[in-house]
């Protein structure tokens, strides 16, 4: 594995995990009313999973809301409707934020995976 693609999974591991194990140190769960220990179990399975989802959402988000068409000035400028999209898609693998979108929803999918091993783990 490349050095970059090692970077981009142990951040992802590492902001993942940072998370799930913020939200079961910071969960108020004295102010909720959690008594029990089933109790916090579920409530940090809950967190842990709406952040997740959440996160996966807004990465597939940013990923749409990226997407966007040629317009007439780009065919006019580049010649043909051919030519303006591959002069887009060359512009858009130079850009510095290329791929922050896929690494958002990596973390909200490893926040996923984080909640059904701990779901296996505290349900035995």
């Amino acid at each position: 594995m490349s050095r970059p693609a090692l970077r981009f999974w142990g951040w992802a591991l590492g902001v993942a995990a940072g998370i799930a194990v913020g939200a079961a140190l910071l969960l108020p769960y004295e102010a909720l009313g959690l008594r029990s220990e089933a109790e916090r179990e579920r409530a940090w399975l809950l967190t842990v999973w709406t952040a997740g989802v959440l996160t996966l959402l807004f990465g597939l988000s940013a990923r749409l809301g990226a997407a966007r068409g040629v317009g007439v000035r780009e065919v006019l400028e580049a010649g043909s409707v051919r030519e303006a999209m591959e002069s887009r898609r060359r512009a858009e693998r130079t850009e510095v934020a290329r791929g922050f979108d896929v690494w958002v929803m990596t973390v909200g999918g490893l926040l996923i995976g984080i909640y059904f091993a701990g779901w296996i783990l505290l349900t035995r």
